[in-house]
C-alpha cells in the first residue's frame, strides 16, 4: 500500500465546545446540546467551510456538490460532500482538528458518525495486490510535523466489498501494538458487504489513549463489525507527538471503475452514540 505525507497538522488546545462548525453565520440547533454534538458537517453552506482542512495529493479531490446535480437521493437536504480518486493512484483527505484534539487530550471516549454513499461496487483493476481504497482513518502524530501516520483505517475489500480495519497500515504506528505483545501490520475482516446505491450509516467509537487501553467499535447500519478493546489509538506524547485526527477520504490506487466516488453528509462528533440508523 502507498500512503502519502500530508501538510503539517494544526493542534487545538481548547476544550471541547458545543458548536456546528466555523463557517460564517452557523448557527447550532438546539437539539445539538441534548445530543452530546460538539462539530458536524452538513456540507448546507454549499462549499467545505466546516471543515479544518482538505489535503489532496496524487489524482484525487473533494467537492462540496448538489445531490441532485449528481443523480443521487440525499439522506437530508440537497448538498453533499463528494470524494473521487480520479486517476490511478491519489488521495483526497476532509480533515477536522480542534475538537478531537482537546477530547484526546482529556482521555474522553467520542463518536464519529457520517452517512456514506457509493454509486458502484469498487472493484481491483488489474491486480488485486495493487487496489487499495479507505473511506476513514484515525491519524496521530509522533515527533514528525509533516508526517501523516494512520493509525487504524477502514479499507474495502474488492472482492466483496466488504470492509477491513488495518492497524499501521503504512507501518509506522507505535511499535508495539495494537495489543499488548504484538508489532506490526494487523487486518481484521469484516463480512457484511456496503450496500451499493443507498445511503449507509457509520457510526466509529474511539477511546483515546496511547497505551493498551484505548478501543475502536465501528458500526455500520447499527450493526457491529469492529470490537477492538485494549488497544492503542494514538502516539505517545513526546515532544510535539501525540495529537490525534480523523479523515474522510477517497484514497486509493488501480480501482474498477475511476473515477473511484463515493459521497458523505451529516458528519458529526459527538459524546454519545447517536443511533440514527436504529
Amino acid at each position: 500500500m502507498r500512503f502519502f505525507p500530508a501538510l503539517v497538522l494544526c493542534v487545538a488546545s481548547l476544550a471541547p465546545q458545543l458548536s456546528r462548525a466555523d463557517c460564517a453565520g452557523a448557527a447550532q440547533p438546539w437539539w445539538y446540546r441534548y445530543l452530546q454534538i460538539v462539530w458536524s458537517a452538513t456540507m448546507q453552506t454549499g462549499d467545505l467551510c466546516e471543515w479544518s482542512e482538505r489535503v489532496n495529493t496524487g489524482e484525487a479531490d473533494s467537492w462540496a456538490v448538489s445531490a441532485a446535480s449528481e443523480g443521487i437521493p440525499s439522506p437530508s437536504a440537497n448538498w453533499v460532500l463528494k470524494q473521487s480518486v480520479t486517476g490511478t493512484v491519489g488521495g483526497s483527505r476532509m480533515q477536522r482538528y480542534p475538537e478531537i484534539a482537546a477530547l484526546t487530550a482529556a482521555g474522553a471516549t467520542f463518536y464519529i458518525s457520517w452517512w456514506e454513499y457509493y454509486p458502484t461496487q469498487l472493484a481491483a483493476a488489474g491486480s488485486s495486490g495493487t487496489f487499495m481504497f479507505s473511506n476513514f482513518q484515525i491519524a496521530s502524530a509522533d515527533d514528525c510535523t509533516a508526517c501523516y501516520h494512520p493509525i487504524w483505517g477502514l479499507f474495502i475489500n474488492p472482492s466483496d466489498f466488504t470492509l477491513i480495519l488495518g492497524w499501521s497500515p503504512n507501518g509506522e504506528a507505535p511499535g508495539e501494538g495494537p495489543h499488548a505483545g504484538e508489532s506490526g501490520k494487523r487486518f481484521y475482516y469484516s463480512t457484511r458487504p456496503i450496500p451499493v446505491a443507498q445511503w449507509v450509516y457509520f457510526e466509529v467509537m474511539i477511546t483515546p489513549s496511547s497505551t493498551f487501553t484505548g478501543a475502536v467499535k465501528i458500526w455500520m447500519n447499527g450493526e457491529l463489525l469492529f470490537d477492538q478493546v485494549n488497544v492503542k489509538t494514538r502516539f505517545p506524547d513526546i515532544g510535539i507527538g501525540g495529537a490525534m485526527w480523523i479523515s474522510h477520504m477517497a484514497y486509493g490506487s488501480y480501482i474498477d471503475p475511476t473515477p473511484a466516488t463515493h459521497y458523505i453528509d451529516n458528519v458529526t462528533i459527538s459524546l454519545r452514540r447517536l443511533n440514527f440508523a436504529d
